[in-house]
Formats: C-alpha cells, sequence, structure tokens
C-alpha cells in the first residue's frame, strides 16, 4: 500500500475519533508511512488535545 494510502487511513481513524487505534496503526505500519508517519503522530497529538480541551469546557458547564 502507498504511503499516501495509509495516511489516508490515519485519517480516517481519526475523523471517527479512534485515537488509539490510529496510534496502534501508525505504529504497526511505522516503516511503510515513512516520512508521513510524523506527520501522522502529530495529527492523533493534535485531536489529543482538541479533545482534552473540549472535555474540559464541557465541564465547566456541567456536560
Amino acid at each position: 500500500m502507498a504511503k499516501n494510502d495509509l495516511f489516508e487511513q490515519v485519517k480516517e481513524l481519526v475523523s471517527k475519533g479512534d485515537l488509539s487505534k490510529a496510534q496502534q496503526f501508525i505504529e504497526d505500519h511505522k516503516a511503510d508511512l515513512g516520512d508521513y508517519a510524523d506527520k501522522a503522530k502529530a495529527l492523533v497529538e493534535n485531536n489529543k488535545v482538541v479533545d482534552d480541551v473540549v472535555d474540559k469546557v464541557k465541564g465547566l458547564f456541567g456536560k
């Protein structure tokens, strides 16, 4: 599978909110992703930060 296709799979997992699956996918395909591996990791990490912020805001409003 091409690097771009693997990266698209990571993006799809992230968009579904499956961050742990995305991380595992990245680890499993690290060599195949090549230079896309760092981009994929950053994508997952950035979404974790966003999720944490959303959770904190929800906590402020009791939701």
